[in-house]
């Protein structure tokens, strides 16, 4: 992934939330209490806000992080997640249902820390987009998750440490049906601003230490064997793979049999029986297209059309399909809560990318279904 792209925190509109709440407010400023230069009994939103721009304390950097992760769940997956996260851990932060996102968020990272990391975790993972799966030697399943995983981190502490100068790393995991998901957490930690609006000189917090700048992400299905890797980069997707294989499966070489990173069949789409069925209220088109031609000089074409398929019946291209090599290629699905259409992005053998926040399910079923991803 990189360097994360943080939304703009508007700590107004956050915080005016609050009005009417400010026993939220005081009990996650509690959490620092004597370390931070201020008046908790008598906290609200205005106090609150001056102090974020001009407070002090030894605690203010710990607590501007809780502020900004908080704030990062303060969408509406953000809060499926606190919600579902809430219901596994038997705690019920609102009963009635009624407290806006920004208030349950926070006061579940005041009351249940252990439910907010999990929500946080699972959000974390859904943003993700763009990996690569592979399929292991067997169906295997990971011994003991809470041991392996404090192998997994140590292991790459001290692979990081040689590749990058860096043994900052931090690994979490939850189970989710047959998958194990996993987050590592590493490299050096962003700074942002908060902004307020409404004022001549727009007042802000100095920058200060957040929370990581990159986040990858394993998961793992046990069932099947497979897993699926996002990584910034190709040598750090290796040593992912290596490490999780060695310390979670006892066999470094797990994911590196045979085929193992032969999960995508893009040449079913030049087969003449191909098709795209999908459930009533869906559709899908083949968007974009890249591929070679077996032919003298080596032609490489990209069509790109709204029906690729009928383009390339127009253009008497489809049958040639058959003999060249397809590199690449872009499904658009479209549910009835996404007119816009959801872009599917397939490469090489083993490579997907897609905003798996909302439809991850349909999505693999239909690839499947199609012949794309193989079982």
């Amino acid at each position: 992934m990189g360097k994360l792209k943080h939304r703009t925190f508007n700590a107004d509109r956050f915080l005016d939330k609050f009005q009417g709440q400010e026993d939220i407010l005081r009990s996650f400023v509690g959490l620092w209490d004597g370390r931070l230069v201020i008046d908790v009994a008598s906290l609200d939103v205005p106090l609150f806000k001056e102090f974020l721009v001009n407070g002090d304390g030894d605690g203010k950097d710990e607590l501007l992080e809780g502020l900004y992760q908080a704030y990062d769940l303060c969408t509406e997956r953000g809060h499926e997640d606190l919600v579902a996260a809430c219901c596994d851990y038997g705690y019920s932060p609102d009963g009635n249902g009624e407290l806006p996102v920004e208030c349950l968020s926070l006061k579940v990272r005041t009351e249940n820390e252990d439910a907010f990391t999990l929500a946080y975790d699972r959000y974390t993972l859904w943003r993700a987009e763009r990996f690569t799966i592979f399929r292991g030697k067997t169906a295997t399943a990971i011994p003991n998750v809470d041991a392996a995983s404090t192998a997994f981190q140590s292991k790459l502490a001290e692979v990081f440490k040689d590749h990058k100068n860096s043994d900052r790393v931090l690994v979490r995991h939850y189970q989710e049906d047959v998958y194990t998901n996993f987050i590592i957490y590493h490299e050096k930690r962003t700074k942002a601003e908060l902004i307020f609006k409404g004022t001549r000189t727009r007042p802000k917090v100095s920058p200060t230490i957040l929370r990581p700048a990159q986040q990858d992400f394993i998961s793992y299905n046990h069932e099947t064997g497979q897993v699926e890797i996002e990584a910034s980069f190709e040598k750090e997707e290796t040593a992912l793979r290596k490490a999780f294989a060695e310390c979670c499966l006892k066999d470094p070489d797990f994911f590196d049999s045979p085929g193992s990173a032969d999960r995508l069949n893009l040449a079913r789409i030049a087969e003449d029986d191909f098709e795209m069925p999908v459930d009533e209220d869906h559709s899908a088109v083949l968007a974009e297209l890249h591929f070679n031609l077996k032919q003298q000089h080596g032609p490489s074409f990209v069509v790109r059309s709204k029906n690729v398929m009928e383009t390339l019946d127009k253009n008497y291209l489809r049958k040639r399909l058959a003999g060249g090599t397809i590199r690449r290629a872009v499904f658009k699905i479209t549910f009835p809560d996404d007119r816009r259409g959801k872009r599917i992005e397939l490469s090489g053998t083993n490579k997907i990318k897609f905003k798996r926040a909302t439809h991850a399910e349909e999505v693999f079923r239909y690839l499947s279904n199609w012949g794309i991803v193989i079982d």
